[in-house]
């Protein structure tokens, strides 16, 4: 995932046109040989696509390689269409057995097929290894280039097979431990590993307490045991413990990210899209459902006003607080969904917890709410020389905010349980019912004022 940073200004990104536009291929290859891959990636999203391709084809096969995979997926799949079977072959041979997985993936199933079939028969065979996992589990993350040693080898062997395997492996800091199975046995440290005399065994220096992952563990719970236990690679095994490959820190920030950006997008009210897609029409789709889910729930809301009509005629004046009534309850449902999906997400909040944290957020709910209830009580009974309905106003908001607060962080917690998405839970649903509840609420307390001081 590329990262908008000062490199690229609206300076280079004039320069780099006014060069594409007179075909001045010197001047951008200097512009862009004196920028990272990440900053080229970052310069292309900013361009026309017939720029973008312009700018692509002048990169050798390694250099568009390492510029391609920061590249957004919008971005990315329309450069892909552009590129011909052999460019993207070529870029397809320079990459981690892992982007080219992925790559290869975004593909149509017929041109990834002839793709597989132009690379060379290694590449080939660990594209195949790598496709049929589903692409947000271990096996669909996880890169085929790792470093393994025999227990009954020395310390002297192990260095060799790295120095054999340099330019294959990067990032190297674990060495992995088999035995003559391929069974993951245990694990070394590659500081450790230098510090050790040539002669050593493997087998009395090594970690056998080593943890790993099934290729089918989903991405979210391999990120959550990096996390919790500060790994910077972590192996995976397959189904009879044999070590099949690895996942290293760049990948699993990857998947925080996007397992962030997919929460907060539900929460929002809205089907995961890429941050750079560029299509109305996938973002239409996107976002539609949850705007008609919450359209029915603005509806019996209504529905709920209507009912208590004749209360509204008595006193126009309460209508007045209708958008903070409203505000209020759905920003406070929000931050307590918020706090709870991300508590689950990163597992410092469980469903062990689940009373605990319900007894937590109605506790400052009342706090907020008599704070907030006290300062709307004393504004509108100024206001309108009336501190009876001021006092309403303020018991009102107390119960809306305390209820907000149950609700916002009761629903993920009981989605959970349920083996439901949380994220799913926010946005639309949670302020929907807010809103309804938080309505009912107030015109109820307004309608027994109404009758107390009528009679």
């Amino acid at each position: 995932m590329a990262y908008k940073v000062d490199t690229i200004d609206s300076k280079l990104i004039e320069e780099v046109k006014l060069s594409i536009e007179h075909g001045n291929h010197q001047a951008l290859k200097k512009m862009i040989d004196d920028l990272r891959p990440a900053d080229v990636a970052d310069l292309i999203e900013y361009l026309d696509p017939e720029e973008r391709l312009f700018i692509f084809n002048l990169l050798e096969p390694e250099g568009a390689g390492d510029v391609f995979v920061e590249i957004e997926p919008p971005v990315k799949g329309m450069i892909l269409k552009d590129l011909d079977n052999q460019a993207i072959s070529d870029i397809i041979q320079e990459l981690d057995s892992d982007d080219a997985a992925d790559l290869v993936g975004d593909l149509p199933a017929e041109r990834a097929r002839e793709i597989i079939e132009a690379v060379g028969h290694d590449i080939s065979q660990e594209l195949k290894k790598l496709l049929p996992y589903p692409e947000d589990t271990a096996g669909g993350i996880m890169a085929l280039e790792f470093v393994a040693v025999k227990a009954d080898s020395t310390v002297q062997d192990a260095i060799e097979t790295i120095r054999k395997k340099r330019k294959e492996v990067e990032n190297l800091y674990y060495l992995w431990v088999v035995d003559d199975f391929g069974r993951l046995t245990g694990l070394i440290a590659l500081q450790d590993l230098v510090l050790e005399s040539p002669g050593i065994k493997i087998s009395t220096i090594m970690n056998p307490e080593v943890i790993s992952v099934d290729v089918y563990t989903d991405q979210e719970e391999v990120a959550g045991l990096v996390k919790k236990y500060d790994l910077v690679s972590i192996p995976v095994v397959d189904a009879d413990h044999r070590l099949v490959g690895r996942i290293t820190y760049d990948d699993i920030i990857d998947v925080m990210e996007e397992e962030a950006d997919e929460d907060i997008t539900l929460m929002a009210g809205v089907i995961y899209q890429e941050i750079g897609e560029e299509s109305s029409l996938k973002i239409s789709r996107a976002r539609l459902p949850w705007l008609i889910v919450g359209l029915f729930g603005g509806l019996i809301a209504a529905m709920v006003i209507n009912r208590f009509e004749s209360c509204l005629e008595k006193i126009i004046a309460l209508s007045f607080f209708f958008p903070v009534i409203m505000a209020m309850g759905g920003n406070t449902g929000t931050q307590a969904a918020t706090i709870v999906v991300r508590g689950l997400a990163t597992g410092d909040i469980g469903l062990m917890n689940i009373g605990r944290r319900l007894w937590v957020e109605m506790r400052a709910g009342v706090i907020n709410g008599i704070i907030c209830g006290i300062i709307l009580g004393l504004i509108s009974g100024y206001w309108l020389s009336d501190y009876w309905l001021g006092s309403i106003l303020f018991l009102s908001l107390v119960l809306i905010i305390v209820n907000s607060s149950i609700i916002g962080s009761a629903i993920p917690l009981g989605l959970k349980r349920l083996n439901i998405d949380p994220a799913l839970a926010t946005g639309p649903f949670v302020t929907t019912i807010n809103d309804i509840l938080g309505l009912l609420i107030y015109l109820v307390l307004v309608n027994l004022f109404l009758k107390f001081t009528v009679s």
